[in-house]
């Protein structure tokens, strides 16, 4: 066993510590250390200060965190104001492609929701900070939800009206054509007598190009009573156009055909009083007035829409 020395300041020298002497300083040790622990124990005191320096850390601690809850909050609510703010710009994007606004109240439903009481084990303030952040996530989701179905719903309809614009018959068939009779009830040049005019009339000399009016596929070549030789298209969307008194058809039924493409000669075949070109515009089987369809007038036949070759 080793022992242990202490120095004797008489004998100047370092001296063995008996046998009875260690055993009385380490019972001493012993006891001090029991008596500090029962003082700590039972009567709560904090000896070393221990409980207080963990006190101030959790502080610390927790006036951090609900500050970043506080900066969440704000955030989150700044979202919210952009959400709203692409609501608006979605109801106008809906508008521009011929689509209904979201109702004001599927919106709500969508931004709203019942608050849930959710104990989250904090101090209050902190509580209500959790609270209200998660409760503005959770609108957030369901608004952002609603908003993306409604750019795919906006996607998918401008698509479908790229579809459509390219098949009204939106050009003059004759390029700078001079309408010479209009739609409507008209005395007859040849029958005299009053009747439907259900078409424009447009002056042509024969062999002038006729163009498509908008995209489709060729419907019927041939002759037609008192149209003469006969061009028409189905445009799909419940348009079809009708091309009369032709010299000669340059397209085949069955072939598609693009808005501008020449698809025949004018001429002066059928009941006609001089060369010149009959056409029409007929919307879910009823006639109506071609010039309808005309873009601004006139304008639209000057954004290069004409082609001077027919696919054969």
């Amino acid at each position: 066993m080793r022992k242990l020395y202490y120095y004797s300041k008489s004998d100047l020298s370092f001296k063995a510590i008996g046998g009875a002497r260690l055993s009385l300083m380490i019972a001493s040790l012993v006891l001090l250390s029991s008596l500090v622990t029962m003082l700590s124990g039972y009567l709560g005191a904090d000896l070393f200060g221990l409980k207080s320096l963990r006190a101030d850390s959790m502080s610390r601690e927790n006036s951090v965190l609900k500050a970043q809850l506080s900066s969440l909050n704000r955030r989150l609510d700044s979202f919210q104001l952009t959400m709203k703010s692409l609501g608006s710009s979605d109801d106008q994007l809906r508008t521009s492609v011929n689509l209904p606004a979201i109702p004001a109240e599927t919106r709500m439903v969508a931004v709203g929701g019942v608050a849930e009481n959710t104990d989250y084990g904090v101090s209050a303030d902190a509580n209500n900070l959790i609270a209200s952040a998660t409760k503005t996530l959770d609108a957030l989701g369901r608004e952002a939800s609603l908003q993306e179905n409604s750019y795919t719903d906006i996607l998918q309809k401008y698509k479908s009206n790229q579809q459509l614009f390219a098949h009204i018959p939106a050009i003059d068939p004759i390029r700078g054509g001079i309408i010479s009779d209009g739609f409507g009830m008209r005395f007859h040049p040849i029958l005299h007598m009053r009747l439907m005019h259900e078409g424009i009339d447009l002056v042509a000399d024969v062999g002038t190009h006729v163009h498509a009016t908008g995209d489709g596929v060729v419907s019927y070549v041939g002759q037609r009573g008192g149209y003469g030789n006969v061009v028409e298209i189905d445009n799909g969307f419940g348009f079809s156009t009708v091309f009369g008194h032709l010299e000669k058809a340059l397209v085949r039924e069955g072939q598609k055909v693009k808005r501008g493409q020449v698809i025949a000669l004018s001429g002066d075949t059928g009941l006609s009083t001089g060369p010149h070109l009959h056409y029409e515009v007929i919307k879910n089987g009823v006639h109506v007035n071609p010039t309808a369809y005309f873009f601004n007038g006139r304008e639209y036949n000057e954004a290069g829409f004409y082609s001077e070759l027919a696919s054969k």
